[in-house]
């Protein structure tokens, strides 16, 4: 929303707005996410929540905030979704209903066409009260740029950027370290394949290098 005065009147004139949530896993982002959502919901606007279909961590219907409770991941708040995985079904999915804010969940786990979707809606809706809030990994395990994540940090007009504890040591924790698993680029996984880590303790994947 940007503020200006007029003939000595403040003129309220509303702007789209892109926020993006990013960290390493195990720092909050999607409780952040979901929070932001909550709050939204209190404030009486309409809410739509796209989710990729690759994440298959949760049912494909809502999205899911997790924290360790003796030694297990455990799922403690939820929030409503739709499950995509193409433009195309995107695009649908925007059509089914209007929205104030949309919220994409685990946003590098969507091909290059989210950074063309979402241009597309900021775009088309630049004048309206819309408010876009992504949330992902902005790196991989191997501590390189994540999918569409760079892009779309880019473009943000605000970014949060998150920090988890370190599973070794105890300090901030800026990257994501995977524990064997395969050597591909996008495992989808949680407690027990990943843990969160800072510089000193992050060591490359054994998968990965061998």
């Amino acid at each position: 929303m940007i503020k200006f005065v007029y003939l000595n009147k403040e003129v309220l004139v509303m702007s789209a707005r892109l926020e993006v949530i990013t960290g390493p896993m195990f720092s909050s982002k999607s409780a952040t996410l979901i929070q932001l959502l909550e709050n939204a919901t209190y404030a009486r606007k309409q809410i739509l929540v796209i989710k990729p279909a690759l994440d298959k961590r949760s049912v494909e219907t809502e999205i899911t905030t997790r924290k360790i409770i003796r030694g297990r991941s455990t799922v403690i708040n939820k929030f409503p979704a739709n499950n995509v995985n193409t433009l195309r079904e995107f695009r649908k999915a925007l059509k089914e209903r209007y929205f104030h804010v949309l919220g994409i969940e685990e946003a590098q786990f969507l091909g290059p066409w989210i950074i063309t979707a979402v241009k597309e809606l900021l775009s088309e809706r630049a004048h309206d009260d819309l408010r876009i809030i992504v949330a992902g990994l902005d790196m991989t395990a191997n501590m390189e740029p994540f999918g569409s994540m760079p892009q779309l940090l880019a473009m943000a007009d605000e970014v949060i950027k998150l920090h988890a504890v370190c599973f070794k040591c105890g300090k901030d924790a800026r990257y994501t370290q995977k524990l064997g698993g395969t050597s591909d680029r996008i495992q989808v996984g949680d407690l027990g394949l990943y843990e969160a880590r800072c510089r000193q303790c992050h060591t490359p994947n054994v998968a990965s290098s061998s």
